[in-house]
């Protein structure tokens, strides 16, 4: 441009005009060939492609800044001391009037070299590692475009999502709510002196709101821990073996009766789930599985019953055929001792008496008797060839006027007389005491023989014929045969003897025994179980429990009459049922129906969109939050009690709730607290671009 702007002043200014032309446009051609281009418009940045550099960008921005937290926070500190120590030395200076004065550029300077070699830490800062990094990389990616700030910012936050418990959702949820806020707060107060603490604002309100919802998430997790506080590890196990106990048999039971059931009662999941069942959405759950439980009873019930014996077809016949085989089996008692003492009685039986000596045999009594005696076609016979004075016939004698006196000490007997019944009772029990006695002329064998026959009948035929095989004897129907071996109202301590009555009975008739007792469970279940007038009855199996051994005795009486038919599985069968039955007592009742019914009519009283907007008008906006308050109140309260409900009817209940109990409940908040820590040093980053 320059040669052109020199060969345009040496041309002369008196040339003729045909040259002057030409020397224009030489001119022209040469100017606009020196002529810089024109400036080429800068190409507008791809937002897709700003925000794919951006996000992980501010990753690595996020994950600088929390390696460098440790020394950021060391040189926050050293600079508040630096700061305090320099506030002192001011204060001296000014007092003493030594060093540079307040205001002048001494003092400045001074400041400034102060603050310069202040006391500082020893642990890089984030900026120091980010200078690291660029000396490496080069400068880091800065955005272009908004959504590429949006994008970054995101990435400077994800840090936080280490914090917490949670899934990828949560966590993604944790990290850009905040996110997004910040920045939006940053962008309408970007460029003033607002925007540092409007990005804070931001991320602290993203971070609050997360927290609470995290909160209203978890609050199952933590009526749960609060419901069984003090619960143990042994605990956790007994109810996980009931459960499992449960599963066995046919009757789930819930987490809080698997719980209830394995600790006695000694936690308040019993009401929770109460409260649950009286909720629409967890009531609902719940329903349906105690609409089950009582065919799932009888089923469980009737499988234990089986393993003891197959149900009777002839169940009246049982107590009959019982009576027969306890009276044989007290019969073949009696023949025992009998022959046990036989050979005393024969050494006696020949042993006669003086009738000098035996006065007796001249009263009316023993002389009926006598008389009686050898009349009998029977008994008459056995004693014909031995004489009225031979210890034999008078022991005879003595037993017939013991009868006889028995017979008419009965005020029911036509024939009762009280005297008469003194003479032959008082008659035969003199008689033997002389016929037993050597000194008065009687036998010493039948002395031993009368004293071994009466030490076996009181050590062993009393018992059978005054307890359950006695009573059974006696049972006129199979009512009160299955009482006398399993009664409703025991004898503390009764155990040894029903276990030695049924195996007795049993080594006459194993069939019917087994039989006998199975009866006696299936009418107990049966009465238990009664439907009731709303339907079957879901506590009947509880019920069962309790009628057939609620007692301690009445416990030890069932396990000993199952020990004794010598059925183990049967004896665990009925164990295991009655464990579970009495676990699903720890239900607790409904009481009042109060709050359901206020539930349901919050559910079905629901106002129309058009009854909502004239309500809003006429109350200036003010209901539409009323309104927006309740509804987000039911939601929230009908999503925790179906989440309660779940877990308490879940297979593994037991399990899930020993896994809320070991990680503990959650702090929604003192995480959110954390995640902002390490959040805000992304906010300072994007505050500073």
């Amino acid at each position: 441009m320059a040669d052109a702007w020199a060969e345009f002043r040496v041309a002369p200014a008196s040339a003729p005009p045909a040259q002057q032309a030409d020397e224009w446009a030489a001119f022209r051609t040469t100017a606009a060939a020196s002529a810089p281009p024109p400036p080429v418009p800068a190409a507008k940045p791809s937002v897709a492609a700003d925000v794919a550099k951006a996000l992980p960008t501010g990753v690595a921005k996020g994950a600088i800044g929390l390696a460098g937290l440790p020394g950021d926070v060391q040189e926050m500190g050293g600079s508040l001391i630096d700061r305090g120590m320099l506030a002192v030395g001011h204060m001296v200076m000014d007092a003493t009037g030594l060093g540079p004065r307040a205001g002048t550029p001494d003092r400045e300077e001074f400041d400034r070299m102060y603050l310069g070699i202040g006391s500082g830490g020893g642990l890089p800062g984030s900026g120091a590692i980010r200078r690291g990094v660029e000396t490496v990389t080069g400068p880091l990616y800065e955005p272009k475009t908004v959504p590429g700030q949006y994008a970054q910012t995101v990435g400077e936050f994800a840090p936080g999502a280490l914090i917490g418990p949670g899934g990828v959702a949560r966590r993604a949820a944790e990290t850009v709510i905040p996110a997004v806020l910040s920045e939006t707060a940053g962008q309408a107060t970007k460029g003033s002196a607002a925007e540092p603490f409007a990005r804070l604002a931001g991320g602290v309100a993203g971070n609050l709101g997360t927290a609470a919802t995290a909160a209203r998430a978890d609050a199952p997790a933590r009526a749960v821990i609060a419901a069984t506080r003090g619960t143990t590890e042994v605990d956790l196990a007994a109810a996980r073996t009931l459960g499992e106990t449960a599963q066995r048999v046919g009757v789930p039971l819930t987490g809080a009766e698997a719980i209830q059931g394995a600790t006695g009662n000694a936690t308040k999941l019993g009401d929770l789930q109460r409260a649950v069942e009286g909720s629409l959405d967890g009531g609902a759950i719940l329903s349906r599985v105690y609409a089950e439980r009582p065919q799932q009873m009888r089923s469980a019930a009737e499988q234990a019953l089986d393993a003891i014996a197959a149900q009777s077809a002839a169940p009246s016949t049982l107590g009959p055929r019982a009576a027969r085989a306890a009276e044989a089996a007290i019969e073949d008692l009696r023949q025992s001792i009998n022959r046990t003492t036989r050979a005393d009685y024969a050494a006696a039986g020949a042993h006669r008496m003086d009738p000098a000596d035996f006065e007796l045999m001249a009263q009316p009594a023993f002389r009926e008797v006598l008389r009686q005696l050898r009349a009998d076609p029977v008994l008459g016979p056995t004693y014909r060839d031995l004489p009225d004075s031979s210890i034999a016939v008078i022991d005879a004698v003595t037993k017939g006027m013991r009868d006889r006196g028995v017979a008419l000490g009965n005020r029911a007997n036509p024939g009762f007389s009280s005297e008469a019944a003194g003479l032959y009772a008082g008659g035969a029990a003199e008689a033997r005491a002389i016929a037993r006695d050597p000194a008065r002329g009687g036998s010493q064998a039948y002395d031993d023989a009368l004293t071994a026959q009466a030490q076996a009948r009181r050590q062993n035929l009393e018992p059978l014929e005054q307890g359950p095989l006695g009573q059974l004897a006696q049972a006129g129907d199979t009512a009160a045969a299955t009482q006398a071996v399993l009664p409703s109202r025991p004898h503390v301590g009764g155990e040894t003897e029903l276990a030695d009555a049924v195996a007795r009975l049993r080594a006459r008739d194993p069939d019917l025994t087994n039989e006998l007792i199975r009866q006696r469970l299936a009418d107990q279940f049966d009465a238990s179980a009664t439907r009731l007038v709303g339907g079957e009855a879901q506590g009947g199996g509880a019920r069962f429990a309790k009628d057939i051994a609620g007692t301690e005795q009445q416990a030890r009486n069932l396990d000993a009459v199952l020990e004794a038919i010598e059925r183990p599985a049967a004896r665990t069968a009925v164990a295991d049922v009655l464990d579970v039955f009495r676990a699903t007592g720890t239900r607790k009742p409904q009481g009042s129906p109060t709050d359901l019914n206020q539930q349901i009519r919050e559910a079905v009283g629901e106002m129309p969109l058009t009854a909502q907007a004239t309500t809003a008008l006429r109350t200036g906006g003010a209901s539409l939050l009323t309104q927006a308050g309740d509804t987000a109140r039911r939601a929230w309260l009908g999503r925790n009690n179906h989440t309660l409900g779940e877990l308490l009817t879940a297979p593994n209940s037991v399990e899930q709730i020993g896994a809320i109990l070991q990680r503990g409940a959650a702090t929604p908040f003192a995480d959110a607290a954390l995640r902002q820590a390490l959040q805000s040093r992304g906010a300072d980053v994007a505050a500073s671009r």
